[in-house]
């Protein structure tokens, strides 16, 4: 099935079903006190009702994939996002943390459908370069959402309560079921759909899981992320704490490093096919090693404020979202036949990286700016060097044809 690239509505759509996560995520950051007041929940579930919503979401993506690739990719996004409205419903009537923590577990599993479903759209529908501009359009207006999701937030949360930023979820939810039920046509025929039997399952995933460049190439993306995103997952403490901000301060976090990763991916939707993807991604990491350098020098010789927290990050980001869409695609090309299922457990451990960061890492360093610096640093330090060694041993190309 072919799509022109230039078909705007499903680029939308693709890049709205992207943007769950991030609201899901950031929207309720600046109510953090709030329903830690009104749930009785101390600091700690709190901070786990972010690592329970990725681990949902986490290991949903193992098995969304694979079912998109037996019975269509449509289909499984349309019931993932009726499951989402009515568990994001419950979470805006919760009365305790503990019925909070299980709804945001469940949550956390439809949000993941719509994310690796629409990444796998993306490449049954578009090919090499033009897959890459697609994938980095996408990440553009998938970048309005961290942006202003906590803003959003703050302001639903001051004027309405928290519970507001749920019922915000439901009605976003419920406007893509719509767009998606009526202008998102099965991309995925079915003479290419797999069979559902689990030997044939198994067998599929045992044929990924054997594929070292994929693998590889998982880990490369998910320690790319996980420096920033110790950053956003500890913004409460980063921002009430460190800097000495209040809820309705949000934007000057979030808006610098969204607008990093926004002009990221435009600098990547531009150089699509007139910049080989080894040479792109070479100039992706220099970017990120000046971020992360940036942001180890000055948390240890200038004192922390807005402009030492900040500014390196959005130089990071910049760098890690220019190569977010070639990797991507790399890595949906090491299993050309079962983009589902490679989108899903790219997925898996993209989000097992934020479960570990939210749920373990952020705790034990989220007291000094300085040992969360180091991380970042630490965490790019690993990634350049798989990287490194991808760049030496393998081909970074594009498959021509899907």
């Amino acid at each position: 099935m072919s799509t022109p690239i230039n078909n705007k509505l499903v680029i939308v759509i693709i890049a709205m079903l992207a943007m769950i996560a991030p609201f899901c995520i950031d929207t309720y950051l600046p109510a953090f006190p709030s329903i830690a007041t009104d749930l009785g929940a101390s600091a700690i579930e709190m901070q786990q009702t972010l690592s329970l919503y990725l681990l949902g979401y986490a290991v949903m993506t193992l098995f969304c994939g694979a079912i998109s690739d037996a019975l269509g990719r449509r289909r499984v996004i349309l019931v993932a996002l009726i499951g989402f409205v009515i568990t994001t419903f419950g979470l805006a009537l919760a009365e305790n943390i503990e019925l909070f923590l299980l709804l945001r577990l469940i949550q956390g599993g439809f949000a993941s459908v719509a994310s690796v479903v629409g990444r796998a759209v993306v490449r049954d529908l578009f090919h090499g370069h033009q897959a890459q501009q697609v994938m980095a359009i996408g990440m553009v207006l998938f970048g309005i959402a961290p942006a202003v999701a906590p803003i959003i937030g703050g302001m639903l949360e001051i004027s309405f309560g928290w519970r507001s930023i749920f019922v915000f979820l439901i009605i976003f939810g419920f406007i893509l079921f719509i767009m998606v039920s009526s202008g998102l046509k099965e991309s995925l025929p079915k003479e290419q759909r797999h069979s559902m039997h689990p030997i044939a399952l198994l067998k599929n995933y045992l044929h990924a899981l054997s594929k070292f460049h994929f693998l590889e190439l998982c880990l490369i993306i998910a320690f790319n992320f996980g420096g920033i995103f110790l950053f956003i997952t500890a913004a409460p403490q980063v921002m009430f704490v460190h800097l000495g901000l209040t809820a309705a301060d949000f934007h000057i976090m979030f808006v610098p490093i969204v607008a990093g990763m926004m002009f990221g991916a435009y600098l990547s939707s531009r150089t699509a096919g007139r910049m080989s993807v080894r040479r792109a991604l070479q100039w992706g990491y220099a970017i990120m090693f000046v971020g992360a350098v940036l942001s180890f020098s000055l948390a240890y010789s200038l004192p922390v404020s807005a402009f030492t927290v900040v500014v390196p990050l959005m130089v990071y980001s910049v760098g890690m979202s220019f190569c977010m869409p070639m990797l991507s695609i790399l890595c949906m090309d090491e299993l050309p036949n079962n983009r589902g299922l490679a989108s899903s457990l790219q997925t898996f451990v993209h989000m097992c990286m934020g479960a570990i960061v939210a749920g373990a890492v952020v705790p034990l360093v989220f007291d000094k700016i300085q040992y969360m610096a180091t991380t970042l640093l630490l965490m790019y330090a690993v990634a350049l060097l798989m990287f490194i060694n991808v760049n030496r041993r393998k081909s970074l190309e594009y498959v021509v044809e899907g």
